[in-house]
Formats: structure tokens, sequence, C-alpha cells
């Protein structure tokens, strides 16, 4: 790997880390952190989902989803019906009533940070973004559509 090439990856974990301090801070009046967030947004898209579809919808490894889920469980916000590979996850009418608040405080958050970037220069870094997800994780893509 090049120096330039190990400095942009630098930089794209530095951006990661900044995103998710501004989306903790905006999720803060609802006692949720970014991971949080991560999974009720997933399951909204989703649901009713396995867990281990959403593993690798969100990337991460299976206990820390259980873990995720047991804890939103317990604050009201996810429940979970039936057991072994039938076992799914939904959205309590609780998360459902503060979704949409939820939402507007992350997008919120995700515009100041965009704002400084042109809408050409955010298409392209989606469009990179895109490029790099589908190339690293086509199996999992493939298996969610």
């Amino acid at each position: 790997m090049s120096a330039h090439q190990e400095d942009l990856l630098g930089q794209l974990s530095k951006v990661a880390r900044l995103v998710k301090r501004d989306i903790d801070v905006a999720l803060a009046p609802f006692s949720l952190h970014t991971g949080q967030w991560a999974l009720i947004k997933a399951v909204a898209i989703l649901e009713p989902v396995s867990q281990v579809a959403l593993s690798k919808y969100l990337v991460i490894e299976k206990p820390a989803v259980t873990k995720t889920v047991t804890r939103l469980e317990t604050l009201g916000f996810i429940s979970r019906t039936g057991s072994g590979r039938k076992r799914t996850v939904t959205l309590t009418r609780q998360a459902h009533d503060i979704f949409e608040a939820m939402d507007q405080a992350v997008q919120a958050a995700h515009q100041r940070f965009l704002e400084t970037l042109s809408n050409d220069e955010q298409q392209m870094m989606g469009s990179i973004l895109t490029h790099l997800l589908a190339t690293h994780r086509p199996d999992e893509q493939e298996e969610l559509h």
C-alpha cells in the first residue's frame, strides 16, 4: 500500500469518526448513540428482519447485533418475535412514534457536516463510497435485495 493510499484511508476513518461524533450529539436527546440509531434505521427499512440480516446489512458481527438489539429491546425501541432462525425484529410503537424526530435530527447533522461540499462533490463522494461498498461486500447486498 502506498503512503498516499494509507493517508487516504486514514482520512476516511477520521471523517467517519467526526460524522459519528456529530450524530451522537444529535441523538443525545433520545438517549441513543450512533450504533443504536443505525440498527433502528435498518430495522425501519427492512422490518420484519432477522438479526442475521441486520448483521449483514450493517456489516457488523452477529454478537454486536445481539447486544444492541437486547439493549434496544430493554429501552423499548425493538421487539423480537418468533424463535431460532424464524426470530424477527421490528420497531415498537414507541420507536415508530419518535422515529421521524430522530431521523430529522440525524439528517440535520448530516446536512451540517456536508454543507461545505457542492452537490456535485456530494454526488461524486456518494458514487465512490457506493462503489467501495459494492466491491467489498457484494454478497451481503445480493442477499438483501
